[in-house]
């Protein structure tokens, strides 16, 4: 698998098309292009939320806990709360994803597990989608393509250093050859309640485009 050098280069480089691309194939504002660069640089490095304790795994953590109320608080309307709903909101869910998100995380999955798949790519997608649900659908639809460019890279890379195993003098497919592109977890729990997930986030995301009907269940305020 690649090393954090390797998929902070892929990152980068992966961010740079994507602002570039936005900018100029789809005049996109330079602020919003910005912001597709940098949300492809991120996606590249939040697959490794589940490696095993480390300083490159603790930096992409925290990064993705600082990013959290900000997503969490652009899904919401912003204009029916007062400051202190937005304070105690955002404290509350770094706090969530900070510490108790990484223990389950640590306790339930494991490096190259179902973070490291495409329906977790989606996921990480559709969070995207509804975070920017105030922009317009331009930038909505650039935002979350690059989110996702950047977390599939992270896998192709993986991947690409899974792919042949050159010790020895010999080359040969290694053992985790195809795991970074794989479609499930290491248990059916895990499996389904992932496929939930990924169920859940497109039907918001179907409500908040208008192309289906909102049911009582989920309620995602204009």
């Amino acid at each position: 698998m690649g090393n954090f050098a390797q998929h902070l280069t892929g990152s980068v480089v992966a961010g740079s098309a994507c602002g570039v691309g936005s900018f100029y194939l789809f005049n996109a504002a330079p602020l919003d292009s910005l912001a597709c660069a940098t949300l492809c640089g991120l996606g590249g490095l939040i697959p490794d939320i589940d490696s095993p304790v480390s300083k490159p795994a603790e930096f992409v953590m925290s990064l993705s806990a600082a990013l959290a109320p900000v997503f969490i608080l652009q899904m919401l309307n912003l204009q029916t709360l007062d400051a202190s709903h937005i304070f105690l909101i955002a404290v509350g869910v770094y706090l969530t994803a900070r510490f108790i998100l990484r223990q389950v995380i640590k306790k339930f999955t494991f490096h190259r597990g179902i973070i490291h798949s495409i329906p977790a790519a989606i996921i990480w997608g559709c969070l995207v989608f509804l975070a920017f649900r105030h922009s317009s659908p331009l930038v909505q639809n650039l935002a979350s393509a690059s989110a996702v460019i950047g977390f599939v890279t992270h896998l192709l890379i993986d991947e690409m250093f899974s792919l042949v195993d050159i010790s020895g003098g010999k080359l040969s497919p290694k053992a985790s050859s195809g795991t970074a592109l794989t479609l499930f977890g290491s248990s059916m729990i895990i499996t389904i309640v992932t496929y939930l997930c990924v169920l859940i986030l497109l039907y918001l995301c179907a409500v908040d485009c208008g192309q289906i009907k909102e049911y009582i269940f989920f309620e995602l305020h204009p």
